[in-house]
């Protein structure tokens, strides 16, 4: 289920940061229900080790005007951006507490819900071009010979970057559905694609996020390619990574 939601504000300008996902996700997590955001932060949805939040989140639509030290961004009185969940609890939760609270803060500025918009869900075929809306990032921790670790984040273009989007997408669906996976397929490709242009790098909290927006082609089972629709494409999502929508040149280039 994912929605659009608009928020504006009576004084002035919103003001953000240039790396504003961490704000975004804590207003969202400060919408949330107590109960809800405590579950979420603290223990989500375990499988093995890793901890899923089964939540994602856009860039911001509007196009922010960065101040002259290139350090923030400006935004003229409103800020949208899309919400997904495959948990239709967590973004109903989510819509019901914006219009009852109204009033939020955001980097010190007092922000309202102007607009809150469910979007339909396109129809999933087995081969669909999707362009990403937040950077798709996907990454394995690696053990170095003196026994640190490392994050090793895979391009796009890497032969493993694939096959690891369809082993997270996989357990996605098996935390949703309860269901064994293991029969269903999927692969990205990137379509218009550069790694120079492409790259996005995002400073999250103290951590440097590589990934990537463009347009791909996906090809599989349509119920695990919705996941990725529903969850987002790789890691990180509840971080505001891997969302996606569906791409269609025409409107592309009618808009250009």
């Amino acid at each position: 289920m994912r929605i659009k939601i608009t928020y504006e504000t009576l004084d002035g300008d919103i003001v953000l940061p240039k790396h504003y996902n961490h704000h975004i996700q804590a207003l969202i997590y400060k919408t949330f229900s107590p109960q809800l955001a405590t579950n979420l932060h603290n223990i989500g949805f375990p499988y093995g080790k890793r901890r899923f939040k089964l939540f994602t989140f856009s860039r911001i639509l509007e196009k922010g005007i960065p101040t002259k030290d290139d350090t923030k961004l400006i935004f003229k009185s409103k800020i949208t951006f899309y919400f997904s969940s495959p948990i239709e609890d967590i973004v109903e939760n989510l819509a019901e507490r914006s219009f009852k609270e109204r009033e939020f803060e955001l980097c010190g500025k007092k922000i309202y819900i102007s607009q809150l918009q469910i979007i339909t869900t396109p129809k999933i075929e087995e081969k669909v071009k999707i362009k990403a809306i937040s950077p798709i990032t996907i990454y394995s921790t690696l053990k170095k010979a003196d026994g640190s670790k490392i994050v090793h984040f895979y391009k796009p273009i890497d032969k493993e970057f694939s096959k690891l989007i369809e082993n997270n997408a996989k357990k996605k669906f098996h935390l949703i559905y309860g269901k064994d996976p293991e029969e269903l397929k999927l692969e990205i490709k990137p379509l218009k694609f550069s790694v120079k242009d492409n790259l996005k790098l995002v400073k999250f909290k103290d951590t440097i996020i590589e990934g990537y927006t463009g347009v791909y082609e996906l090809t599989g089972s349509p119920e695990l390619i919705y996941v990725t629709y529903e969850a987002g494409l790789g890691n990180k999502n509840s971080g505001g990574f891997g969302m996606w929508e569906i791409w269609r040149e025409k409107e592309e280039d009618e808009n250009a």
